[in-house]
């Protein structure tokens, strides 16, 4: 035990180092842009200086172009990284692969040190001159231990430095990190998320990983103080027994959500010819999570819809679900939903029965659970009386809500003001998820009535009320209690992991 501790020290020692070494990479001061053109419309170098004065990055930005003399698009501009009067905490190369090792050898004399490679076309070409090319920056980079994102993506995205020179403009700084070997994957999230109330504290499109690799960005963050979440693409892994062992440690206080890539045929060839990666077989990655209990998701979408409930959920156990919406068909749907996501629909007791009995009629109406009660769906006191009544069976430990977005012109039979008391029931529903008094998490389904354009705007508008109120919501049912199931996995297995532990440790220390 007391080697354990001396280790474990020892192990967050080095890692408070890697904090401190990491620091300007995150946080830089000054950055300079390799392969800037002149040219207003050009893409690459021109289009990371566009967005960090655009997001009002508070450092100096230098531009590398052999051919200015003065300024390219607004900030100075010279040569070469070495004719930068002042070193930059972080240069971005984005200049032809044939270009590369030369800007990485002007960084050495330059004493750079944190370096970008925006550049593309080495080994995942599949082609020989791009191997060599990639294996001659490698040298240079072990050379001159310098510390490289890349070659072939797109960085870093700290919203808290504005250094977001990709992306979606932050909306906030949040708790959330996502190391990314797309960067494709890292702008779709960086957009996706933020509509959700999902903020960043990181994002690390890292692609090839020729310098830095997955496993350093992920050993940063576990000790990051900023981050509380971890989302991870990877489509292959080089170092798998210190991957795993690495994410079962930091997943007992940082749930880890990782979508594997290339797990297919199809998907590994890909893989290989996008970021050069071996993405190993399928039931590899099954051993990897059941060690773990790292949380497997299968797209950006599953990974945001986990991390809704990890932002706003507290720890809960139990599967038992209190379904609440309208339709028999719908009820029977959604029971069946939920049974396959390994979620029970038990049947309400006797009394809680008998109390909405009292004011639900039995014709048309089903109060066993499904609770098929269509009649309360748009009168907020039926719907308090229903959902106070069932949410306080003792055999309910979760709630999802199904909804739909209203309008007046949506139910001609309906009352006048139709889409006001939807709207009085949403408000309650709010209110009812952050404050009830049985401490049972509650999360909704929304559901678009229609194909139409104007009622799919209407349900995804209805989602993002809730989402952004702190309200778990989702595009409907599937994902819903998909992401529930995965939520209460994660904290079994964190449970059963103490248990299997307490007697080891209780053994320990008796000896």
């Amino acid at each position: 035990m007391v080697i354990w501790l001396f280790s474990h020290k020892w192990r967050v020692s080095l890692l408070m180092s890697k904090l401190e070494e990491f620091h300007s990479m995150f946080y830089p001061r000054s950055v300079a842009v390799v392969g800037v053109s002149t040219n207003p419309q050009g893409w690459g170098g021109h289009a990371f200086i566009r967005r960090l004065k655009k997001v009002g990055f508070p450092g100096d930005i230098y531009a590398v172009n052999p051919k200015a003399t003065n300024e390219v698009h607004g900030v100075k501009a010279y040569p070469s990284v070495k004719d930068i009067p002042v070193r930059p905490d972080m240069v971005i190369v984005s200049v032809p692969a044939r270009r590369v090792p030369e800007v990485l050898e002007d960084c050495i004399a330059a004493g750079v040190k944190n370096v970008h490679i925006f550049s593309s076309g080495f080994s995942e070409t599949q082609e020989e001159e791009g191997r060599q090319l990639e294996a001659r920056i490698v040298e240079i980079i072990k050379r001159g231990n310098l510390r490289v994102v890349g070659p072939n993506c797109m960085g870093l995205y700290v919203p808290a430095s504005k250094f977001t020179a990709w992306g979606a403009p932050p909306k906030g700084v949040g708790n959330m990190a996502f190391i990314s070997q797309s960067g494709g994957h890292g702008e779709i999230l960086s957009r996706y998320a933020q509509e959700l109330g999902i903020y960043f504290s990181k994002i690390i499109s890292f692609g090839n990983a020729r310098g830095l690799q997955a496993l350093d960005f992920l050993e940063y963050l576990a000790e990051d103080p900023d981050t509380g979440i971890i989302g991870m693409y990877l489509e292959g892994m080089s170092d798998g027994n210190r991957f795993t062992r690495l994410v079962k440690e930091i997943n007992r206080t940082k749930p880890v959500i990782i979508w594997k890539g290339g797990l297919t045929e199809s998907g590994a060839r890909a893989a290989a010819s996008h970021t050069a990666s071996m993405a190993g077989e399928a039931r590899i990655w099954d051993a990897f999570f059941a060690q773990t209990g790292a949380i497997r998701v299968n797209s950006l979408e599953e990974m945001a819809d986990v991390a809704l409930l990890f932002l706003h959920l507290k720890p809960f156990r139990g599967r038992r679900v209190l379904l609440l919406g309208g339709g028999g068909g719908n009820a029977v749907a959604m029971a069946d939903i939920c049974s396959r996501d390994g979620l029970t629909v038990p049947t309400l007791a006797e009394d809680t029965r008998r109390q909405l009995a009292e004011f639900i009629p039995l014709a048309g109406n089903s109060i066993r659970n499904p609770l098929d009660v269509w009649l309360v769906q748009h009168n907020l006191e039926m719907f308090r009386r229903c959902i106070e009544i069932a949410a306080a069976d003792p055999a309910i430990d979760l709630i999802i809500a199904d909804r739909y977005p209203h309008d007046d012109d949506m139910d001609d039979d309906g009352p006048p003001n139709f889409a006001e008391q939807s709207q009085r029931v949403d408000e309650f529903i709010v209110e009812f998820a952050k404050n009830n008094p049985f401490g049972k998490p509650l999360v909704v389904a929304v559901n678009a009535p229609t194909n139409d354009p104007n009622g799919v705007k209407a349900a995804a508008e209805l989602r993002l009320k809730f989402a952004l109120a702190g309200v778990p919501a989702y595009p409907s049912q599937a994902s819903a209690t998909r992401a529930l199931s995965r939520f209460i996995g994660y904290h079994e297995f964190l449970a059963k992991t103490q248990e299997a532990a307490e007697p080891t440790l209780a053994s320990c220390c008796r000896s």
